[in-house]
C-alpha cells in the first residue's frame, strides 16, 4: 500500500476516535456538579488511549500489531458497554424506530468502522499474512474475523458474569 494511503487511513482513525471523544465528553462528562463519577472516565481514557496511543502505535510496522490488537480491544470494549448502556433505557414498549434511533447502535456501528480501519492499515502492513495459505482458515487465524468474534462473545460472558455477581453484592 502506498505510504500516502496508509497516512490518511492513520488520519482517519485519529479523526474518528477524536469525535468519539467529544460525542462521549458532550453525552456524559466525567465531572458532574464538580465530583468526578468514576464510571464515566472510561469513555475518556479510552478515547484518549485511541487517539495518542493506538495512533501513534499505527505509525510504524513493528508496532502495528499491538495497535491493531489495542484498537480491536477498545472496539469490543465499546460496543459492550454501549449496548449495556442503551439496555437500561429499554422497556416493555421498544418498538424497531426506538431500537434503531433512540440507542447507541448508529455509536456502535461508528466503532466497528475504527476497527475496520485498523484492520485495513494492519493488513496493508503485513500483506504476506493475508495471502499465505496457512493450516487453519483465515477466519479463525489469529487477528483475524473469528478470532475477534470469538474474544468478542467471551469478553461479553465475563463482563455479563461480572455484572450478575456485582448486582447480587450490592
Amino acid at each position: 500500500m502506498d505510504k500516502h494511503v496508509r497516512n490518511n487511513l492513520i488520519f482517519a482513525l485519529f479523526l474518528i476516535s477524536l469525535g468519539g471523544l467529544m460525542l462521549h465528553l458532550r453525552i456524559h462528562p466525567p465531572l458532574v456538579k464538580g465530583e468526578i463519577e468514576w464510571y464515566r472516565t472510561i469513555p475518556f481514557f479510552a478515547g484518549i488511549i485511541t487517539i495518542f496511543l493506538i495512533t501513534f502505535l499505527f505509525l510504524k510496522k513493528e508496532t502495528a500489531p499491538w495497535a491493531y490488537l489495542l484498537n480491536g480491544l477498545t472496539v469490543i470494549l465499546g460496543v459492550l458497554l454501549m449496548s449495556h448502556f442503551s439496555l437500561g433505557k429499554w422497556d416493555s414498549s421498544v418498538s424497531f424506530p426506538f431500537a434503531i434511533l433512540s440507542t447507541t447502535l448508529g455509536d456502535s456501528i461508528i466503532l466497528l468502522g475504527k476497527f475496520m480501519v485498523g484492520k485495513t492499515l494492519f493488513e496493508s502492513y503485513y500483506p504476506e499474512r493475508v495471502k499465505n495459505n496457512w493450516k487453519w482458515p483465515i477466519t479463525i487465524r489469529f487477528l483475524y474475523n473469528g478470532w475477534w468474534a470469538i474474544h468478542a462473545v467471551l469478553i461479553t460472558v465475563v463482563y455479563s458474569i461480572g455484572f450478575i455477581f456485582l448486582k447480587k453484592l450490592l
